[in-house]
């Protein structure tokens, strides 16, 4: 192949004997001669320039290309979300925190918390919900969003069945059923005669209509066949509790055991399907009423289409966080205990509450709008 120039600003393209501006007919001007002195380099030529011009005629031939790069990148490469739909300092909000710096150290990245609450949970639920499903925004919730939160608000922004997915079911507890020192009951079948004495007369507090709180306490009535008289607190009901304004609260270990421990308030039961192990002495729920069973777990969801890797690595290192000494201990300490199970368990535990809490607050004609 001999060659002759003819543009000043090109360079001797002749040991690639093919000139790509030649091939394409891009340049003004044409910078290499080809002189094909074999036929079987003309036949060469010939199959390349098709195959060139067929690629660039098609923009949609290089779409593949593109979509098999963004998805080559490994994951995570970039800081990681998880959002609490619930305010800060609360328990979720601190063990959302503690997961997220042990996570952050097992897959070398930033993991941050950010706080959305409000709506029964559904804003924070809903702006996971709404995430890209790429792995990089998680949420950390209770299961209410998912088994409660759908039968109470007659318009959901999001679907609790199809838009998030479970990773895993982090941690788990029941609460107590405590009393002001002032009540003469000591345990649940005295208190259960009381309430049939007095009927509607004693009074329970919760966080609210529809909260856990709550809905333990509609069990309770329902199981032991009596009827109590609700108040809904929007914040803490303690002061009231302590002060007598109310007889009976729900109310989780981390929160309850300093004023049982001083005698401020009696425990009477724990609603766990277990006593606590940070009060071993106090009966469960359902050594009175088998069955009967109220306790919160917390757990970790993504937006549905996450890829599949994606959640079995997430479940792979909070399950390996949430066994591990330290974790324990945090756990145990706030009178939890820990599970770490699959993303078919979770999903499973959600579909169980959620007919059970569904018939209860049908029966009930619970609503919050």
């Amino acid at each position: 192949m001999a060659t002759t120039r003819h543009g000043s600003r090109c360079r001797d393209w002749t040991a690639r004997r093919i000139h790509p501006c030649r091939l394409c007919r891009l340049c003004p001007e044409p910078c290499v001669r080809l002189q094909l002195q074999d036929p079987g380099d003309r036949q060469t030529m010939k199959k390349l320039i098709h195959s060139l011009l067929a690629v660039l005629a098609s923009s949609s031939a290089l779409a593949p290309i593109a979509s098999a790069w963004g998805q080559g990148a490994p994951w995570p490469s970039r800081p990681i979300k998880i959002i609490t739909p619930t305010p800060v300092g609360v328990g979720s909000d601190i063990f959302a925190r503690a997961y997220a710096d042990r996570l952050g150290r097992a897959l070398q990245t930033p993991v941050v918390v950010e706080n959305r609450p409000g709506a029964l949970a559904s804003i924070g639920t809903d702006a996971v919900a709404k995430a890209t499903p790429d792995g990089y925004t998680i949420l950390f919730s209770t299961s209410n969003p998912f088994t409660m939160t759908p039968f109470l608000l007659s318009k959901m922004p999001y679907d609790a069945k199809h838009d998030l997915v479970p990773v895993t079911q982090a941690l788990k507890g029941g609460s107590f059923i405590v009393a002001n020192s002032a009540v003469s009951a000591k345990n649940i079948p005295e208190l259960v005669a009381l309430a049939k004495r007095e009927p509607g007369k004693i009074s329970f507090a919760s966080y609210g209509s529809g909260t856990t709180s709550h809905l333990g306490f509609e069990l309770f009535q329902e199981a032991a066949g009596i009827e109590l008289l609700h108040v809904p607190y929007k914040q803490s009901a303690a002061p009231d509790l302590l002060g007598g304004q109310v007889q009976l609260g729900f109310e989780p270990p981390v929160s309850a055991l300093a004023n049982i421990k001083s005698g401020r308030l009696k425990a009477l039961a724990y609603t766990g399907s277990k006593r606590s192990p940070a009060m071993p002495d106090v009966p469960t729920l359902s050594e009175t009423y088998p069955g009967v069973e109220v306790f919160t777990w917390l757990g970790f969801w993504v937006p549905a289409k996450t890829p599949p890797a994606v959640v079995a690595r997430l479940n792979k290192e909070i399950v390996a966080i949430t066994h591990s000494p330290e974790m324990v201990r945090l756990i145990n300490e706030a009178g939890l205990d820990p599970i770490g199970s699959t993303p078919a368990e979770a999903a499973a535990a959600v579909d169980r509450e959620a007919q059970a809490m569904g018939r209860l607050i049908k029966a009930k004609n619970i609503r919050i709008d």
